[in-house]
C-alpha cells in the first residue's frame, strides 16, 4: 500500500502503488511478520485466488489458509467501493501456520489493550494516530512539554534505542543537554510497576545496549497506539475472517492524522526528523485507511452501515485528502438511502475536486472503474 501528501493523496491510482517498507532487522516478535503499515509480508501470504487442482500432482499441496474477507470477490465489489485488486492487496489467504505462528510471538497483546484503555493505566501511554500527547506516572513536566513529547517520541519509536551522539545531532543540542533533557524524561516515565525498574533506563543498562554493543537511550515498556494498531491489523490478518474484530479495535485508537503536532515541521518548527528516511507518518496513514477500507467493505456486505460509516469516517479524519475514504462515504450514504450525498461525495469531493488553482485532474482508473460500476449511486433518478 502507498500513500503520499497532500495532492498525490487526493487522486490515489490504486492501493498497491509501491511497497510499504520493513524492518530487515526484525527478525522476531510482530516486527518479524509486518511491514511498517502493519500488513504481514508478502512471505507469509498466498494469493487470494488458490491455484487450480492439479490432478498429476497428488496429494493437494495447498495448505489450509484463510483470509479476512472469505466470499466470493463479486459479494464485495457489487456492493462497496472496492475493487479485486484492492481484495487481493487487502485481504490474501494465509495459512494456519502463519495464524498460529503470529499469536504465539506475541501474546501480551490483549494484556497490553486492556491496559491502555483503563482509566488507571499504570504505565505510560504515547498517542500519535492523532494529536500527539504522552500521559505518564512520574514526576509533572513543569515546563517544555511539547518538546518533551517529541524527544521522547524519537526515543521510543527506535526499536534498539538511540545513542546519545544520535538524539544531539537530531536536536541539535549538545551531548550534556541531551543526558540533561532525557533525564528529564527519565523522572516524568517513572517506574515500571512490571519491573520495578525506571521506564527509561541507564543508557549502558539499557537492554538493547548489549546487542548494539554502545550505549544507547531506551524506552521501556511504553504503551504507543501506532504500534498497538499494528500489531492488532498483523494478528487480524493472520487469524482470517475472525480477524476483522482486531481491526474494528485498530480504529478505536484512532484520533485523527498520524503525528499530529501544531507545528510547521518543513520551515524547521520541530519534528522535521520524521521527514528523514522511510515516512512513518505516512506508513501509518496508509495502514489506517487499508484497514478502515476492509472494515467498511466487510460492513457493508454483512449490513452494518454503523460500523462502515464509522470505518469510512476514521479514515476520512486521518487522511483528508485521500479519495479512498471519500469513495467508501460514498459507497455508505448510498448503503443507507442517502443519494443525494453519495451524488455530492461524488461530484464535489471527487471529481470536481482540485487542491490548487488548475482544473480538476483526470481520474484515476480504479475510482473510474468503481464509479462506472455503481452508475446508482449517483444517479439523478437514485435521488
Amino acid at each position: 500500500m502507498r500513500i503520499s501528501a497532500a495532492v498525490v493523496l487526493a487522486h490515489s491510482d490504486t492501493l498497491t502503488d509501491a511497497p510499504i517498507p520493513v524492518d530487515q532487522d526484525a527478525t522476531d516478535g510482530w516486527r518479524s511478520f509486518g511491514d511498517q503499515a502493519g500488513a504481514l509480508r508478502a512471505e507469509h501470504t498466498l494469493p487470494r485466488t488458490p491455484p487450480p487442482p492439479n490432478p498429476d500432482a497428488g496429494d493437494d499441496p495447498t495448505p489450509a489458509a484463510n483470509t479476512l474477507l472469505d466470499g466470493d470477490d463479486a459479494t464485495y465489489t457489487d456492493v462497496a467501493a472496492t475493487t479485486r485488486d484492492d481484495l487481493d492487496a487487502l485481504a490474501p489467504r494465509v495459512p494456519d501456520t502463519v495464524r498460529r505462528d503470529v499469536e504465539d510471538t506475541d501474546p501480551a497483546l490483549d494484556d497490553d489493550l486492556a491496559m491502555w484503555f483503563r482509566d488507571d493505566c499504570p504505565l505510560p501511554r504515547l498517542r500519535l494516530l492523532g494529536p500527539v500527547r504522552a500521559t505518564t506516572c512520574g514526576k509533572a513536566l513543569t515546563k517544555r512539554k511539547p518538546y518533551m513529547t517529541e524527544l521522547l517520541t524519537f526515543i521510543a519509536l527506535r526499536r534498539l534505542g538511540a545513542t546519545p551522539d544520535e538524539v544531539a545531532d537530531t536536536f541539535t543540542i549538545t551531548k550534556p543537554k541531551a543526558r540533561d533533557y532525557v533525564l528529564t524524561i527519565r523522572q516524568w516515565l517513572g517506574t515500571n510497576p512490571r519491573t520495578g525498574r525506571l521506564h527509561l533506563p541507564d543508557a549502558r543498562e539499557a537492554p538493547a545496549a548489549a546487542i548494539r554493543g554502545t550505549p544507547v537511550y531506551q524506552v521501556v515498556d511504553l504503551l504507543i497506539d501506532i504500534d498497538l494498531f499494528r500489531r492488532l491489523r498483523v494478528r487480524g490478518q493472520a487469524r482470517g475472517a475472525h480477524g476483522i474484530t482486531d481491526l474494528h479495535t485498530a480504529l478505536t485508537l484512532v484520533e485523527g492524522r498520524p503525528f499530529d503536532y501544531p507545528v510547521d515541521r518543513t520551515a524547521g518548527g520541530g519534528w522535521t526528523w520524521l521527514l528523514d528516511g522511510d515516512r512513518l507518518d505516512e506508513h501509518l496513514t496508509v495502514a489506517i485507511v487499508d484497514v478502515a477500507h476492509l472494515v467498511t467493505t466487510h460492513a457493508l456486505t454483512t449490513g452494518d452501515l454503523p460500523t462502515a460509516r464509522l470505518a469510512a469516517e476514521t479514515a476520512a479524519l486521518a487522511a483528508p485528502y485521500e479519495e479512498i475514504p471519500r469513495l467508501d462515504l460514498a459507497a455508505v450514504a448510498a448503503a443507507e438511502g442517502h443519494h443525494g450525498q453519495a451524488q455530492h461525495i461524488i461530484r464535489d469531493q471527487i471529481c470536481n475536486r482540485t487542491d490548487d488553482d488548475y482544473p480538476p485532474p483526470e481520474l484515476p482508473d480504479r475510482t473510474d472503474q468503481i464509479l462506472t460500476r455503481q452508475q446508482d449511486w449517483h444517479s439523478t433518478k437514485a435521488s
